[in-house]
This record gives C-alpha cells, sequence and structure tokens, in this order.
C-alpha cells in the first residue's frame, strides 16, 4: 500500500483542521505492545465464538436449508407425541365403558335365556351363567332357582353342576342342602350329592352323610355316599 493510499481520510474545510490531520500524518507509527497484541487477539477470539443460539441452530442443522426440516419435525413430532398420550387416556376410559357395558349386556343375556321358554335355550343359558356366576350374585341365585323348579331335570341337573364355585357361599350352601333334603328325584339327588362331595366342606359333607345314616336319600344313593366317604377317609 502506497503513502498516499495510507493517509487519513477526512472530509472538513477548515485549513486548519486539515493542517492537523497532515501533521498527524507524519507523526511516526511505532509497533503495538505485546500486551496490547494478546489482549486484542483476546478479545477477537472472544468475538469469534458462537452464542447459545448459533450453537443450538448448528446443532438442529439451521444453517443449512435442511436445518428447518429438522426443526419442523421435532415440533410435529413432539405435538403428535401430546395428541397420542391425551388419546391414549381417553381411549383407555372408552374402552372400560365398553367393556362394562359389554359385561352387562351379557349378564342381561344370560338371565333371560334362563327365563327362557324353550328348555334348550335354558340349558345354554345355564352353561353361559356357570362362567359369570363366581363375580354375580345375582346370576348365582338364578342358577340356584333353576336348579330348584325346572321343568326340564337336564336344565336342573346343569344348574347344580355351575354352582361347585359357589358352595363356599352361605347363601349358595345353605340353598344347595335345602334342595338335598327336599328333592325327590333320583337324578337330581345325584347332581346335588356329587356337588357336596366334589365342592363341600367339612360341615356340608358331615350334613350330607348325615341324610344318607338317616336313610333320606334314594337308597342307590345312600350307598354312593357311603362308598365315597370311606374312599375319601382311606
Amino acid at each position: 500500500m502506497s503513502d498516499k493510499d495510507s493517509k487519513l481520510n477526512f472530509e472538513a474545510q477548515n485549513p486548519a483542521e486539515q493542517k492537523l490531520w497532515a501533521a498527524l500524518e507524519d507523526l511516526p507509527r511505532g509497533e503495538p505492545s505485546n500486551e496490547l497484541r494478546r489482549k486484542f487477539y483476546s478479545e477477537l477470539h472472544e468475538a469469534s465464538k458462537p452464542g447459545l443460539f448459533q450453537r443450538l441452530g448448528d446443532w438442529l442443522g439451521l444453517g443449512q436449508g435442511v436445518g428447518w426440516v429438522t426443526a419442523a419435525a421435532c415440533l410435529v413430532v413432539g405435538f403428535g407425541f401430546a395428541q397420542i398420550m391425551q388419546r391414549g387416556a381417553a381411549e383407555d376410559d372408552r374402552l372400560q365403558v365398553l367393556e362394562n357395558n359389554l359385561a352387562l349386556i351379557q349378564r342381561e343375556l344370560v338371565l333371560d335365556r334362563l327365563q327362557d321358554g324353550s328348555p334348550g335355550t335354558r340349558l345354554k343359558g345355564v352353561v353361559d351363567a356357570g362362567e359369570i356366576a363366581a363375580t354375580d350374585q345375582q346370576v348365582a341365585m338364578a342358577l340356584l332357582d333353576r336348579a330348584a323348579q325346572d321343568q326340564s331335570t337336564a336344565v336342573r341337573a346343569a344348574a347344580i353342576d355351575a354352582l361347585g364355585t359357589q358352595m363356599n357361599s352361605d347363601v349358595i350352601g345353605e340353598g344347595v342342602m335345602a334342595l338335598l333334603q327336599a328333592s325327590d328325584s333320583p337324578i337330581v339327588q345325584l347332581s346335588l350329592v356329587d356337588l357336596v362331595l366334589r365342592h363341600g366342606n367339612a360341615a356340608q359333607v358331615r350334613q350330607l352323610q348325615q341324610l344318607a345314616d338317616e336313610g333320606r336319600l334314594h337308597p342307590d344313593l345312600v350307598r354312593h355316599v357311603q362308598g365315597s366317604l370311606r374312599s375319601q377317609s382311606i
């Protein structure tokens, strides 16, 4: 660079000021000190460091065209995740309501079948009722009613067998033992006897043995009860 190019530029029209600038141009230009150099380069290095937002933008790729796609994708994914979480909770609630409604419909259907005029339909109702009687007292009582007074012996026997899981219930257990004493049908008595032998508690088994010892059961059933109890005691 020539001396002419290195001269300081000024636009002042005052002759005195022009003379001052000319005098400054003639001053010797010394080299900066080492301390001044270090300070200058240190500040230059700090100024060249990227800021927080710039570093975040570089990490997301915002410095390139694809970076905006990354940012948009993050926004869409975050929004979608929030919607899925909210929708998942709502769907769980709706699913629970649906399951409850289906259980209620199934229960009413079973109870209707147990009251149907067709023995075949009542028998199907007995089979279905046996699957939910353990968790539904009303269905269990409906089975006990079929066992006690259905006009079809097959339906009564099936209803008795379906009550097996309910023998520990006081209401069902007492109802079964009362029915055993009142029944005069050998087939119904056989179903009741087998029910007590398989699912009855100790008190119910003792009551059954007493009925057999007193001859209040069909003769063949008396021998059946005595033989079964002897085999269990061995």
